[in-house]
């Protein structure tokens, strides 16, 4: 356990390098998608606006708490928020500590986590609804702009996974 916290630094050679970069990136982009409006949604009718809707994933959240609908405020705060922080930590983790072993049990455990994320299929929900209000005469909707930091966070997360080199001997156990 005293190796968890121990500094060892993997090598960073230009994969690892650009992984780590790719990875802050997303930490901004996720931070900006969760809290900046995702898509707003709006009704007319006879030159009247009905209603406007515009809200970020955390005030989303915050509704749907507020509203006592608990398990659907914890399922997106956990699969949308939480999940991808942890994930960001923990390859945070492997870059700067422990040994050999326990950074590859930490990498099998960021891929087994990843499925679980829900980001991207939270980023391709909030796509459809905007695509399905849009097919609707009585709706208008667009996308604002929360929802393109938090889809530029599902595919700079993935590129940074997919940079970083696998771990190997080279790397200080």
């Amino acid at each position: 356990m005293s190796g968890l916290s121990q500094l060892n630094v993997i090598s960073f050679n230009t994969r690892n390098t650009v992984s780590f970069i790719l990875l802050l990136a997303s930490f901004v982009l996720l931070v900006l998608g969760v809290t900046q409006p995702m898509l707003e949604i709006s009704a007319e009718h006879a030159g009247r606006e009905l209603f406007s809707y515009k809200q970020s994933i955390m005030e989303a959240v915050e509704t749907l708490y507020e509203g006592q609908n608990y398990l659907v405020a914890f399922l997106i705060l956990f699969f949308s928020v939480m999940i991808p922080v942890l994930k960001g930590i923990v390859i945070l983790w492997v870059f700067f500590f422990g040994a050999l072993s326990q950074k590859e049990t930490a990498h099998n455990f960021i891929f087994t986590i990843g499925k679980w994320s829900m980001a991207d299929v939270f980023a391709v929900g909030v796509f459809i609804a905007y695509l399905a209000s849009k097919a609707s005469g009585m709706l208008d909707a667009s996308l604002e702009p929360g929802f393109y930091f938090f889809t530029g966070y599902c595919i700079v997360s993935l590129l940074s996974l997919q940079a970083k080199t696998r771990l190997s001997k080279s790397d200080k156990s």
